[in-house]
């Protein structure tokens, strides 16, 4: 079985109880992890199979998303902005214009929120993300001179600029407070379902539904909780030549579980659409997260193949990714159609936890077209409208504990079907 050093977002791949066999690439793993190992014999027998790419589908993608951790570390120019100080004069004076408008955050747009030069220089950044690397980080917000108030108007400001349409995160959110809450009585809190409320490492994913996903971070943590970022691009090109099988299951099974948009015969993972390779794909609904494992037990387990893609999937992704340690006012934007992004487990300062803000976006001047698999369950998300801006953590966590939806892929049986075995469960006291 392949082994990772606990701090590193692969532990998580013990979850899926497989052994991979996948040729190493030169550099050492960014995380630490010790080379892969497989006592399977099925897995090198699979090789020898040579099972071909899925029909139509290259053998070798090229362009700016094809891209290696190292090589970006080198080149910063191609996905850093450091906010000038005339810059941030202006998202000053765009904070004081909104602020005198009187108006609620929810209804805050880039017409609410003018920037002049750097509003500028955020389309080029939309234009980055959607045709060039994927990933941006703007760098040198003041957070600590600004309200929590203030800074969640910053951060929805700015990112306005970015893509047009704040999307939906469940319980009509239109902002996330990525901040754990484990030292808080369990008695006296919701259940912990989402990465965005412990400190345990995550596995590579694409978040539920967004184009952009923009991470603000208002205050980072004592040790740890790097941000991890990789290119499924480039590890397309590593498993075309490798492992073609693991493309095969990704991008031709089709996976079920219980989530909006997610028909009975389910939905495959990855596609190739439009001479583009997209994807949405994580693990969780799979094999469960944090104090609320529920898999749904009316379709089948993952089967070892198909834990083995998963994993093999997340071990090159790590292979070749990009660390990144968060700066307080940086903001973070990653292409969730065509990058998968993890986080390495932290400990927090109890004087000044971790917090993150995030914000889902599309940009409907830059925005492509997507596949069924992903459209539908994008557009049954979305029905809801994104008008809850909590400006707090405490106020985001009582609407869950309140309605048991946790993820904007929730449905509402399930998210009842929760709330009455969570009543169940504090009557039993277990």
């Amino acid at each position: 079985m392949v082994r990772f050093a606990q701090s590193a977002p692969m532990t998580a791949l013990l979850w899926l109880g497989v052994s991979i066999w996948i040729p190493i690439i030169s550099a050492a793993p960014a995380s630490g992890a010790r080379r892969a190992t497989c006592t399977n014999e099925t897995a090198v027998v699979r090789r020898e199979w040579g099972l071909p790419l899925p029909v139509g589908w290259p053998k070798r993608l090229e362009g700016p998303l094809v891209w290696e951790g190292k090589d970006l570390l080198a080149q910063p120019e191609r996905w850093i902005h450091i906010l000038t100080p005339d810059e941030l004069l202006e998202v000053d004076a765009a904070l004081q214009h909104f602020k005198h408008l009187e108006i609620p955050h929810a209804a805050l747009t880039r017409e609410h929120f003018p920037l002049p030069h750097l509003g500028q220089v955020l389309r080029q950044i939309s234009h980055e993300l959607y045709q060039g690397t994927g990933l941006y980080l703007l760098r040198g917000v003041p957070v600590e001179k600004y309200s929590p108030e203030d800074v969640v108007a910053i951060c929805l400001g700015i990112n306005a600029w970015v893509g047009d349409q704040r999307l939906p995160q469940g319980l009509n959110r239109g902002l996330c407070h990525i901040m754990s809450i484990t030292h808080l009585d369990p008695q006296t809190r919701g259940k912990i379902f989402v990465s965005a409320q412990n400190a345990d490492a995550q596995m590579y994913h694409s978040d539920s539904a967004a184009d952009i996903v923009s991470l603000m971070a208002v205050a980072i943590p004592g040790e740890g909780g790097e941000s991890k970022v990789a290119s499924s691009w480039k590890v397309y090109n590593h498993l075309a030549k490798h492992r073609p099988d693991i493309l095969r299951i990704l991008g031709e099974r089709k996976f079920r579980w219980q989530s909006k948009g997610i028909p009975p015969e389910g939905v495959r993972l990855i596609h190739w659409f439009q001479e583009k390779l997209l994807l949405n794909l994580s693990t969780r609904p799979f094999i469960g997260y944090a104090e609320v494992p529920d898999r749904d037990p009316n379709f089948p387990e993952l089967t070892w193949e198909e834990r083995e893609a998963f994993a093999g999937f997340n071990w090159v992704a790590d292979q070749f990714s990009l660390t990144i340690k968060l700066q307080n006012g940086d903001i973070e934007w990653v292409n969730n159609l065509v990058l998968q992004h993890a986080r390495a487990g932290y400990i927090d300062n109890p004087e000044e936890p971790r917090h993150l803000l995030r914000v889902w976006l599309r940009d409907s001047e830059l925005s492509p077209a997507l596949p069924d698999d992903i459209k539908n369950k994008f557009d049954a998300i979305f029905e809801e409208p994104a008008d809850f801006i909590p400006l707090d953590e405490w106020e985001e966590d009582r609407r869950r504990e309140q309605t048991a939806i946790f993820t904007a892929s929730c449905e509402s049986g399930t998210a009842e079907e929760r709330l009455l075995r969570f009543a169940k469960e504090v009557k039993t006291g277990n």
